[in-house]
């Protein structure tokens, strides 16, 4: 797996043309994997790490809005003599994001911006002890979600590029594939 990765990056990078700078009207499409999550319930192990896809338009040269959707889920398993307890954990992150972007050069784009959006979270409660199934309700719950992130993107070529992400979203640290669609 490692060497198709590395084959692919080499690919991207002997095709190279013109890379094409954030700017008015530009669409890009980022599609990225993240560790680390505000949404993880403590002592919990990840079974689902944080994946995501946003969209930004540019509205101005250095201004750009979009929206972004994002999903993670994690389990907290205990057990006490012969029961075990689990819980498993979902949210559903979708939101507005608008972001400033540092003017650099065609290829690197750096930014920082902030989210505001909707959480939806789950819980599903097992257990080997059936008598415990009846007395625990599984919640589903929703609320506001803030965040801020600073980042930065390279581009290949004029259509694709790669992103890395640092913030309070639904990942501390993200990274991905970034496509330009004009």
């Amino acid at each position: 797996m490692k060497k198709l990765v590395i084959a692919f990056v080499a690919f991207l990078m002997t095709t190279c043309a013109v890379a094409q700078e954030f700017s008015e009207g530009s669409n890009r499409l980022h599609l990225g994997i993240g560790v680390g999550s505000a949404y993880a319930y403590s002592g919990s192990t990840s079974s689902i790490p944080p994946i995501h896809a946003s969209f930004e338009h540019g509205i101005t040269d250095k201004i750009g809005v979009g929206a972004l959707v994002g999903y993670t889920a994690s389990t907290w398993e205990q057990s006490f003599l012969s029961t075990t307890y689990e819980w498993k954990f979902t949210y559903l992150l979708v939101g507005a994001r608008g972001a400033y972007h540092f003017k650099t050069d065609d290829k690197i784009d750096l930014y920082g911006g902030a989210m505001l959006g909707y959480n939806i979270a789950s819980a599903k409660f097992e257990s080997n002890d059936t008598s415990l199934n009846a007395f625990i309700t599984e919640p589903k719950v929703g609320g506001v979600a803030v965040g801020a992130f600073v980042g930065g993107r390279y581009n290949f070529n004029e259509k694709i590029g790669i992103f890395g992400e640092l913030g309070y979203s639904l990942a501390y640290l993200s990274a991905g594939l970034c496509f330009n669609l004009n």
